[in-house]
């Protein structure tokens, strides 16, 4: 029993590079908003705060880039998050800034905000100043995809805009 060599283990195969994630800019032409307010007694066994206070702004649309998806209804929800507060999301480490899920009749987006960030957005929405959301991120997979950032917008440049995106009057 001498000191024998040991056999090589197999070589693995080799690894494929991970394809760089292609970003994609979802653009919705904003038709309608709507904001709702609600404020309860917390029930939770271990409540920090005594109250429960929702607030949520949802704003509804229309696709316009990119085509070819089931649908082009599009229902952003922005929710105004304390997290949100510059003091306190130094501490957190996102994966996204908003998402977006595909439904058989819609697309739903779900943004988090600050909450000082609420009053300008909505007095910019009544006046019917913003008309556009923009949100940049991966490609739909799985009906998911994860945007890394939003943006309200009173218009966009043709330079700004996809090839063959046209904005209605």
């Amino acid at each position: 029993m001498g000191s024998e060599p040991k056999p090589k283990a197999p070589s693995k195969a080799k690894r494929r590079r991970k394809t760089p994630e292609e970003f994609v800019d979802y653009i919705i032409w904003i038709e309608s908003w709507d904001w709702s307010y609600s404020l309860s007694l917390n029930n939770d066994r271990r409540a920090v705060d005594p109250y429960h206070e929702f607030r949520h702004l949802q704003i509804s649309g229309r696709l316009l880039h990119p085509k070819g998806l089931k649908t082009d209804r599009v229902e952003i929800t922005l929710l105004p998050s304390y997290d949100m507060l510059p003091l306190i999301r130094k501490e957190r480490q996102p994966r996204c800034a908003g998402s977006l899920d595909v439904h058989d009749d819609r697309i739903a987006g779900l943004v988090s905000i600050p909450m000082d960030a609420l009053p300008p957005i909505l007095q910019m929405l009544m006046g019917d100043h913003f008309r556009i959301v923009e949100m940049r991120g991966s490609r739909f997979r799985y009906h998911q995809a994860f945007c890394n950032s939003f943006r309200l917008e009173m218009k966009l440049d043709k330079d700004d805009l996809p090839e063959g995106v046209e904005l209605p009057r």
